[in-house]
């Protein structure tokens, strides 16, 4: 079915409408249906304002009959994104495959991806997660809220999508994976994930079947035929969070339930968007094939969202073509490069930690995956959905906002080296928009500056802080070398010998502060941290989902002529999200030196981060996995926090010093 065009230009000017309510007494309906309105060729010709057609008129509307963002009556460019502040928030729905993941994950999902390649004025609200079907998802109160439902969750900030969805936002829609039910002898999803599709008419064509509501108590046959007493026991306790009823197994098709979505989002005046699910690794011939747990048959639960779009006259963006085709075109070979690892939960420096653990039995590597990308996988999904805007720019106000060449790119420099990453890159025709130019620096470069370096003798009390610039330039310079690089670096370990002089005579030549004010973690009094507490000057931001506790964590650091011995650390269990939960914040008086010793849980590259009241980044610590001490300058007053850059890490001393 083709979307009628009336229908376009007219949700085209409500849009308009945002920022000047004017634009609809000029708009000039388009009855005939072939976009021209009453000025079909677009010209700006004779009109009761312009009589001699010689001067372009004003107009309280636009009409954009050819679609080029120029109106065809005054010849002004018609503003697609307004600067109001109802600009679009995009909303995500969806699964494992959508959702967002640590940053010390291998896996990723497209959803945390998608933001880099919009403009700042951009919000994605990322409220997908693991395991969820397009019931469960509505059954869990995800979508809107479900009366007497004990369900908790993290994403959106514990709300559902409808607390916050408004007018001119869009919903994105990808479910599949986990509705599939093609494959039933996998019996333990069938009562909280799997849909059936129903059987297809003549034309193929899928049922909208609706669904009706049951107890909480009651569980579908065709679960209880295969069930033990103990997993049918466990299966009521999760229902039970769903409040008094749900919709169960057997009641609703998946189009009907994709339905509820469509009808939700424009109930509240916001638009719908149907993502195909993205596809799963299952080569025969050299081709993607579909099959029970894999789609379905033909790609049937696809095949049903295709239809569905087309039948509620809804925008579509076809993820599972291009995740298809590019698989198909990596070959069964390459296409392992984008896939996560088995287990999920190995973890470590992306991508370095990646390579070390591809194929590493003894690092716990069991196999890859069928169904969930690393993160470069993921990061070209999400390439895929930017391109996908582009080409149909029209059907999305906020087109003119979407980079082709992302603000952050997710290189995967060393999955098995640059040469094979730049030969799977050669395999796609779309790859381009993550990094066209490919610009390596070369290890003799760095080598060259660190002999430099080496050549102006000794560190003195003369010349620290000048040497001190130098090695941070140096080491900004040795970061950016792809990890195929960084061994050839032989010299390093001077420049390493260089910064910890450095860093001993800035602490040697510090006067005397007059005043400090100290974070110490033994000091604290709560174990754990489930909501903001203050201690004393500083404040602990957390939620009850993104806890802070106090654990035992034994180490010894020294700073200045003082050793500290402390017993336990704060722990920090993720990236913080500044204004929201994990991290801590503080206010300073006027110029001061902020100290903090931490380490990280895990990897020897992690940070901690330091931003001010406005959430900009004004310095960072680091965290390897033994304890590390380092200080950062703040210039002025002001409210400042601290938080991890991505993953868990034990928070022991903030010390805040004051200097005349």
């Amino acid at each position: 079915m083709k979307r009628i065009i009336f229908s376009l230009l007219i949700v085209f000017v409500m849009i308009l409408s945002l920022c000047s309510c004017s634009f609809i007494q000029g708009f000039l309906p388009d009855t005939d249906g072939d976009g021209a309105g009453e000025n079909p060729d677009g010209d700006v010709g004779e009109t009761p304002e312009n009589p001699d057609g010689n001067e372009k008129p004003e107009c309280s509307g636009h009409v954009d009959g050819n679609k080029d963002n120029i109106c065809d009556i005054c010849e002004q460019e018609i503003p697609v994104f307004p600067d109001t502040d109802l600009t679009p928030v995009i909303f995500l729905a969806g699964d494992s495959t959508v959702k967002t993941y640590e940053e010390d994950q291998y896996i990723g999902g497209w959803g945390q991806f998608f933001e880099l390649f919009l403009g700042e004025k951009i919000v994605v609200k990322n409220a997908a997660h693991g395991g969820r079907s397009s019931r469960s998802f509505i059954n869990e109160g995800r979508l809107f809220d479900i009366p007497g439902s004990s369900y908790t969750f993290s994403q959106n900030g514990g709300n559902s999508i409808g607390d916050e969805i408004k007018e001119g936002d869009y919903l994105f829609i990808q479910f599949g994976h986990n509705d599939d039910a093609s494959k039933l002898s996998n019996y333990s999803t069938i009562y909280d994930r799997m849909v059936p599709l129903g059987e297809p008419d003549a034309n193929g064509i899928y049922p909208v079947t609706p669904a009706e509501k049951q107890p909480t108590t009651f569980l579908p046959t065709e679960y209880t035929d295969k069930a033990t007493d103990s997993e049918e026991a466990n299966a009521l306790q999760t229902l039970a969070k769903y409040g008094s009823e749900y919709y169960a197994f057997g009641s609703g098709t998946y189009k009907w339930y994709l339905k509820q979505y469509i009808d939700f989002a424009r109930e509240k005046g916001a638009i719908p968007v149907l993502v195909t699910p993205v596809a799963r690794v299952k080569f025969s011939g050299g081709e993607i094939i579909g099959g029970a747990g894999l789609h379905g048959e033909n790609f049937a639960y696809v095949e049903a969202v295709r239809q569905l779009a087309e039948e509620e006259d809804c925008l579509l963006i076809d993820l599972f073509a291009s995740s298809k085709t590019m698989l198909e075109t990596a070959t069964s070979t390459y296409a392992n490069y984008l896939m996560a690892l088995k287990p999920n939960e190995l973890t470590g420096e992306w991508p370095l930690g990646y390579d070390a653990a591809y194929g590493n039995v003894e690092a716990g590597y069991t196999g890859i995956e069928a169904t969930h990308y690393n993160k470069y996988g993921a990061f070209l999904q999400a390439a895929f959905i930017a391109d996908h805007i582009l080409q149909n720019k029209y059907d999305y106000s906020f087109s003119d906002h979407v980079h082709t060449n992302p603000e952050s790119y997710i290189d995967p420099s060393n999955l098995i080296g640059k040469n094979t990453v730049v030969l799977v890159e050669n395999l796609f025709d779309k790859v381009s928009v993550t990094n066209p130019d490919r610009a390596y620096i070369m290890p003799e470069t760095v080598v060259a500056l660190i002999d430099a370096l080496a050549a102006k003798g000794e560190v003195t009390g003369e010349n620290y802080l000048d040497i001190g610039k130098e090695c941070e330039a140096i080491r900004l310079e040795y970061a950016k070398l792809n990890v195929d690089f960084k061994h050839l670096v032989t010299n390093i370990a001077v420049l390493e010998e260089y910064e910890a002089k450095v860093e001993a005579l800035i602490i040697a030549n510090r006067p005397e502060p007059v005043k400090v004010v100290i974070f110490n973690a033994d000091d604290l009094t709560l174990d754990s941290y489930s909501e903001t507490v203050v201690e004393g000057d500083f404040t602990l931001v957390a939620t009850s989902d993104k806890k802070m506790d106090k654990k035992s964590s034994k180490v010894n650091f020294t700073y200045g002529d003082t050793t500290y011995s402390m017993t336990y650390g704060l722990s920090v269990g993720g990236k913080a999200s500044f204004g929201s939960n994990r991290y801590i914040s503080f206010t300073v008086e006027g110029p001061c030196t902020v100290t903090v010793a931490v380490r990280s849980s895990g990897s020897d590259t992690r940070t901690l981060t330091m931003v001010d009241s406005s959430k900009t980044t004004v310095g960072s610590f680091e965290a390897p996995s033994a304890v590390s001490v380092s200080s950062v300058q703040i210039d002025e007053a002001g409210s400042y926090s601290v938080g991890s850059a991505g993953s868990g890490m034990y928070i022991y001393m903030i010390i805040i010093e004051y200097f005349e």
